[in-house]
């Protein structure tokens, strides 16, 4: 509960600092409508990167934010479920979420139709990413649609990183069977059947996973986005022919790139096939603001993720690369310091929200007390919420 009077001062306080670097020190339970207040002060149409410490604290603050915000873009930007250098792939359907995520970010900056919130755990903001993976096009299917070659298709679906099979079971898979293409969406809850009569598309639905019958609903519409965040496109294929003859003992991996053929773990090897990994507020609004919620918690769990990173690159390289005639630089790939991403994101407003006070004059603080837990009693928290509005 804040004291109406002092809380007025205090808000009008934190709201100056909307357009401006800013401390604040207040309970957990105002961070979301202090940052919805920040928002609407800066005007209309505007942006901002919400930070966590974890994705559970992620999940929790986008729901509240899409509450106190509803006619605003709320999305979240999901982490990795494996580590940058970890020789392990990060699973279809998050790639799916975060590259669906960045395609609303620019079509949301090229529209600016109401506010936009993004919000990610620590691990999904220190992450680089590959650079223009907004760029890359996505594969439309319009039922009664002409011109379609399923050959042509193919191809194009291979580039995106699907792979082709049998009997389509998981995110990223497709699969042809006379003139019916099964796919699976990084991004949807069910793959789809698209029938084709010549190069006529006739028929286009969900079917179940479990005994592949077509589900009654009709779609109109399918886009399909890539089923990885490094694609093999040509640059990179030629990179990986060069690294063969440098690294053999990464001969079978690479060669499987150069032939555009995905592999298990290949994100690891982005570094050196891309380049320079551009930090992900680079994809963001230039004149979004940044948000870090319970700042300590977000610092200490960022170096415990560049600690257990730079163990897995140690431990599943060092050996990689012994009898190679140059060093394997993936350094590039390693999570940033909350730091470098501050210096990455000027000069957007920075803002933190800290459950802790601090000597330092210039910190805004906002009164207020923690709302007591009733552990599901109903009746201790309607009497609550009554003796507040007794109080007025």
């Amino acid at each position: 509960m804040i004291p109406g009077l002092e809380h007025t001062r205090a808000l009008e306080t934190a709201l100056r600092h909307s357009t401006k670097d800013a401390d604040f020190s207040l309970v957990d339970g105002l961070r979301v409508p202090v940052i919805a207040a920040l928002l609407e002060a800066r005007g209309p149409a505007q942006a901002v990167f919400a930070v966590t410490a974890t994705s559970r604290e992620a999940e929790a603050v986008t729901g509240s934010l899409r509450a106190y915000l509803p006619g605003a873009t709320v999305l979240d930007f999901p982490a990795w479920e494996t580590l940058p250098h970890e020789r392990l792939s990060p699973s279809a359907e998050t790639v799916g979420r975060r590259l669906r995520t960045l395609r609303e970010i620019a079509r949301w900056n090229a529209d600016r139709r109401g506010h936009l919130v993004v919000v990610a755990s620590v691990r999904a903001a220190l992450q680089p990413v590959v650079p223009g993976l907004v760029d890359v096009a996505s594969l439309e299917l319009t039922r009664g649609g002409r011109g379609y070659d399923l050959a042509v298709l193919a191809l194009e679906l291979a580039q995106l990183a699907y792979a082709r099979v049998d009997l389509v079971t998981r995110r990223g898979e497709f699969a042809v069977r006379g003139g019916i293409l099964d796919v699976f969406p990084p991004d949807a809850e069910h793959p789809v059947r698209a029938d084709f009569f010549g190069d006529e598309l006739e028929q286009l639905r969900y079917f179940s996973v479990a005994d592949q019958r077509s589900l009654p609903e009709e779609l109109d519409r399918v886009e399909l986005l890539p089923s990885r965040e490094l694609l093999l496109t040509e640059a990179v294929r030629q990179r990986a022919r060069e690294m063969e003859s440098e690294f053999p003992s990464l001969e079978g991996m690479l060669a499987k790139i150069a032939e555009g053929i995905p592999v298990e773990g290949m994100e690891s090897l982005a570094p050196a096939l891309v380049g320079d990994l551009v930090p992900v507020t680079d994809l963001l609004p230039e004149d979004a603001a940044v948000a870090i919620l319970s700042p300590e918690r977000v610092a200490t769990r960022a170096v415990s993720l560049a600690e257990t990173n730079r163990v897995f690159l140690d431990a599943a390289w060092s050996a990689a690369t012994v009898g190679a005639k140059a060093p394997i630089s993936l350094d590039r790939g390693d999570f940033l310091t909350v730091s470098q991403l501050r210096t990455a994101s000027n000069p957007r407003t920075w803002w933190t929200f800290s459950p802790f006070d601090s000597d330092a004059d210039e910190v805004v603080r906002i009164p207020g007390a923690v709302i007591p837990s009733f552990a599901g009693q109903v009746e201790g928290a309607v009497e609550y919420v009554a003796g507040l509005v007794r109080d007025g």
